[in-house]
């Protein structure tokens, strides 16, 4: 591995590293702290890892093992999510969303270094290779990886920053439902659909969502349980969240100079941000381009099992 490049990096100094280094999903975070939002603690195994790895059969050089196990023991006795952050993902042409492993409820150094020679190997298998297929992208990705506490709190969700179906950029739409968001962000759930007055922040709509299944933290880990049936009409989100939810997404909207899809969580009420990427389907007028047809057997590659 390259001397020069760093093993492994704060979230909070991504900024101040290229994409190439840290993953497109990593250089999100930068535009979120730059946004001045909250994000989980974490670090970045940077792609030098990765490519020092392919070199040695795949596995963690072992000075780079001995420093993971340090940095996940700062972050303390807690569950973990590692995530992918392959170069091009959350990108401004090509999302890559879903295409690559997220492992939820990570726990220790041991379990964590798995999760991550998971997220490496899902970089070679088929999904993301399809889908790179499918949009004229060749080649093999070189993938960082971020670890993180595990947001795990009430409710969870995902924001626009204009309307994804129209690309109409005086609207701001809000989806959240019970729990983790991963049920969300698969369509494994019918979130709460809420659409917002730019200007303003003003609720103009409320759709409510099909709730039955949320995603939970236990012992185990990630487990899906029933919404009791007196909270599946109700709304997720109150107008407060609302406010700061709209107020964030388009913070980050400037910081990117263009709209952004952000993914948030609300853990002791309150708004942790998890994901920031730009939209990759409008035009620059406004307008929504037509998606690129998916690649066979793309599925939301998620890490949590009931």
């Amino acid at each position: 591995m390259s001397s020069e490049a760093p093993a492994l990096l704060a979230l909070s100094d991504v900024a101040s590293a290229p994409p190439a280094l840290v993953g497109g999903k990593a250089s999100g975070f930068a535009a979120l702290t730059a946004a001045g939002l909250s994000v989980p603690e974490g670090f970045v195994l940077t792609t030098a890892v990765h490519h020092a790895a392919r070199a040695d059969g795949g596995r963690i050089p072992g000075s780079v093992a001995a420093a993971l196990d340090r940095w996940i023991a700062e972050l303390g006795d807690v569950p973990l999510a590692v995530r992918s952050s392959a170069t091009g993902e959350d990108g401004a042409d090509h999302s890559h969303a879903g295409q690559y492993l997220t492992r939820l409820g990570v726990h220790g150094s041991r379990e964590a270094r798995d999760a991550v020679v998971a997220c490496w190997d899902s970089a070679e298998e088929g999904h993301g290779a399809a889908y790179r297929a499918a949009r004229g992208q060749d080649g093999a990705v070189t993938m960082a990886v971020i670890v993180q506490r595990l947001a795990h709190g009430e409710a969870a969700g995902v924001c626009m920053s204009c309307d994804p179906v129209t690309g109409d950029r005086r609207t701001t739409v809000v989806n959240a439902s019970y729990g983790l968001g991963e049920l969300v962000v698969s369509g494994l759930v019918t979130p709460d659909d809420y659409r917002l007055t730019r200007e303003g922040g003003h609720v103009v709509s409320f759709t409510p969502g099909y709730k039955d299944l949320m995603l939970v933290m236990e012992d185990d880990g990630p487990v899906e349980r029933e919404v009791p049936e007196h909270l599946r009409e109700e709304r997720v989100l109150g107008d407060a969240h609302l406010a700061e939810i709209h107020d964030g997404v388009l913070r980050c909207e400037r910081v990117l100079g263009r709209p952004a899809d952000c993914e948030f969580s609300v853990v002791d009420g309150r708004i942790l941000w998890l994901q920031c990427r730009p939209m990759t389907a409008l035009d620059p007028q406004g307008g929504r381009h037509p998606p690129p047809a998916p690649a066979a057997g793309t599925t939301e590659r998620t890490g949590a099992h009931p």
